[in-house]
């Protein structure tokens, strides 16, 4: 593969999370505290690796503390950032890859120093899949 269609290919996968991020296809807005897991993304998150947890479980904060490292890393709110997270996941499904959504969340944030901020999630996930289906 040249580096033209490689380009193009990381515009078509950017398109396509920023469309998945903008509509909410996976997560409706909750509240982002634990006190009300339920609702919240990162048990929202656990749930679909673990299937049904309890809402006490510990599992849940690990999700919860990589979320708020993405979101003071990135320009994306959690609602994004799980719905880049959950389309990431699918598409490496597609390709015989099985990762769960809290190792593609450390992914993600081990790839960005710590410290930084104002980065793009689209961005890192598009050149993520590109290194992950290689």
């Amino acid at each position: 593969m040249n580096i033209k269609e490689m380009k193009i290919k990381l515009t078509i996968f950017a398109v396509i999370l920023v469309l998945f991020a903008l509509t909410g296809c996976c997560f409706s807005s909750g509240s982002s505290t634990t006190n009300d897991l339920p609702d919240s993304v990162e048990y929202k998150m656990a749930t679909i690796d673990n299937g049904f947890i309890d809402k006490e479980d510990p599992i849940i904060n690990n999700y919860k503390i990589l979320l708020d490292s993405l979101e003071k890393k990135t320009i994306n709110s959690r609602i994004d950032i799980s719905d880049i997270t959950v389309t990431a996941q699918r598409l490496l499904k597609e390709k015989g890859i099985n990762r769960t959504l809290l190792q593609i969340l450390n992914d993600f944030d081990t790839s960005i120093p710590d410290g930084s901020s104002g980065f793009k999630l689209e961005e890192i996930a598009a050149a993520y899949m590109v290194l992950m289906t290689k």
